[in-house]
């Protein structure tokens, strides 16, 4: 019952803050016509000061559409990834010696807040995210859906679970957890002029799955030590050990939570920019990535009930590292859309734009 009532206050500080925190502020750069860097060739697109548009013209100087893994792709983040590496060893260590709990939920918390940070810094190095948001805004949406998982989320999987059985809970859990991750983003888009710019969208999306990914990680580090994790294949497992409680924190943190965010950051870059651009016309579209984000969660969840086979579940685990690739390219391949004129060819040549709308040339 704590951890439900500690969920709503988070909630509802959290939104509270990111409510009083935002302004809206003036496109960057102001619209105008630009290089068009979805193609190499000698063309112009106009920029709306929040996105690029359909409207082209031709003429002009081709845009420089800039290196492979150049320019802003590597530099601090990486610092921060390294960082949580060594929060992680020394976790392991520390709790292998005394088997302390709050040892394991503290340095999977700060572990798992380094990686949020280094996720944030570079996506940020690539679109200038803080030229719509300040990073305390993100800041303040994690905190809002970290409350929204203890105090949602988690008891409606469990509710499920009740009722339906394991099987049930992970067939829903993707529109649960996508549900609840994605609360607070649509209502600061529907009530927050501030919030509305499609870079602002991606922002925000990327916070509030920080936020899940954080409380999920922590809460999972007691539940490891109870051993009160979910029973997948109707029958309880090995007891863990000190040892594998240690790499499952590990993997979590590395490998499993990171695709929480990159499942809502693809929402949100959709569905934001569809609204930008085309209005209530784009309901369509934005309703079908986020169904689409759901359906992909929750199927990547039910596999782990679908294959209790010890060489299918050892597949099924390989598949889910190749889940956290393909996830990262949907993510890129959606949010470049969004990358501004000033970081064209400045950015590596795989955050330029691509596939962008056309009209016919001016």
């Amino acid at each position: 019952m704590w951890l439900t009532i500690a969920g709503a206050v988070l909630l509802v500080v959290g939104f509270a803050s990111a409510w009083v925190l935002a302004h809206e502020r003036p496109g960057v750069p102001a619209e105008g016509w630009f290089p068009d860097p979805s193609t190499t060739a000698a063309r112009r697109r106009f920029w709306d000061a929040r996105a690029w548009t359909s409207r082209l013209e031709d003429g002009g100087p081709a845009a420089d559409r800039g290196r492979r893994f150049r320019g802003r792709f590597w530099r601090a983040w990486l610092w921060l990834v390294v960082a949580a590496a060594v929060v992680l060893g020394v976790m392991g260590a520390v709790y292998l010696a005394g088997e302390n709990e709050h040892v394991l939920a503290a340095g999977s918390f700060l572990g798992m807040a380094l990686v949020c940070c280094a996720a944030f810094l570079f996506v940020d190095r690539q679109l200038a995210l803080r030229d719509t948001v300040r990073p305390v805004q993100v800041a303040a949406v994690a905190v809002a859906t970290a409350g929204g998982t203890l105090a949602i989320s988690a008891n409606v999987t469990g509710l499920i679970i009740g009722e339906g059985g394991i099987s049930a809970g992970t067939a829903a859990v993707g529109f649960v957890e996508e549900g609840t991750k994605l609360l607070v983003p649509l209502l600061l888009l529907w009530l927050v002029a501030g919030y509305r710019d499609p870079r602002a969208g991606i922002a925000i999306g990327l916070g509030s799955g920080f936020g899940f990914a954080i409380a999920e990680t922590t809460v999972y580090a007691y539940q490891f030590v109870a051993d009160q994790t979910p029973v997948f294949c109707g029958a309880q497992g090995p007891e863990l050990t000190p040892m594998a409680i240690v790499q499952a924190q590990v993997a979590r943190v590395f490998t499993v939570s990171p695709v929480h965010w990159l499942l809502t950051g693809i929402a949100t870059a959709v569905a934001w920019r569809l609204w930008h651009l085309y209005g209530r016309r784009g309901t369509g579209g934005a309703v079908l990535a986020i169904l689409a984000v759901m359906v992909v969660h929750s199927l990547n969840d039910s596999s782990v009930t679908a294959f209790c086979d010890p060489t299918e579940a050892s597949l099924v685990s390989l598949a889910r590292y190749a889940l956290l690739v393909v996830m990262y390219v949907a993510f890129k391949a959606w949010s470049r859309k969004s990358t501004p004129p000033q970081l064209i060819g400045v950015v590596s040549r795989g955050w330029a734009p691509k596939h962008l709308p056309k009209e016919a040339a001016e």
